[in-house]
């Protein structure tokens, strides 16, 4: 009965973590189409000799999104860090141990940066930006959000990682 809660809770994650990603994958490809498009309207512009004041400042918050929303797309991509040699020469139960530890540290540090996150983005609340004068809370919740992703991947990465400590043993 365990192994089959634990199994499904795998599954679950593992799906959640499949489908955040595929998402994620298809808003950076928009995000960095936008890019392009808003900064060649923008030389268009100056070229007539009119700039758009916004598209800077749209720029960058879209490039802030794309660094930690393609960090999340990237960690799903490469799976979990490479340290294929600690612990290499002491077998594989303790390479386990190894990843599986590194997995906790990851998921602990990701839970900090969601904390911290949240925090900073509704202390943002009053303040608005430069051009746009939308609430900094806006482009600031790309923090707690990709954290939140990181933290699914983390976790379905630790359910094969626990699962095969089990099956190892």
């Amino acid at each position: 009965m365990e192994k089959r809660f634990n199994m499904t809770i795998s599954f679950l994650l593992q799906r959640a973590s499949q489908l955040i990603n595929a998402v994620v994958e298809k808003l950076l490809l928009v995000i960095g189409s936008s890019i392009c498009v808003i900064l060649f309207i923008q030389v268009f512009f100056r070229y007539l000799g009119s700039s758009l004041g916004w598209s800077e400042e749209v720029s960058r918050h879209m490039l802030v999104a794309i660094t930690f929303l393609g960090g999340t797309a990237a960690y799903k991509r490469a799976s979990f860090i490479g340290l294929k040699g600690i612990g290499h020469g002491l077998g594989p139960r303790f390479q386990r141990i190894v990843v599986v530890a590194l997995q906790a540290l990851t998921l602990a540090c990701f839970t900090i940066l969601a904390w911290f996150g949240i925090t900073y983005t509704i202390n943002a609340w009053h303040h608005t930006s430069a051009s746009l004068q939308i609430p900094m809370t806006i482009p600031f919740a790309v923090i707690p959000l990709s954290a939140a992703i990181f933290m699914v991947h983390v976790l379905a990465d630790m359910t094969i990682s626990l699962s095969d400590d089990r099956s190892g043993s």
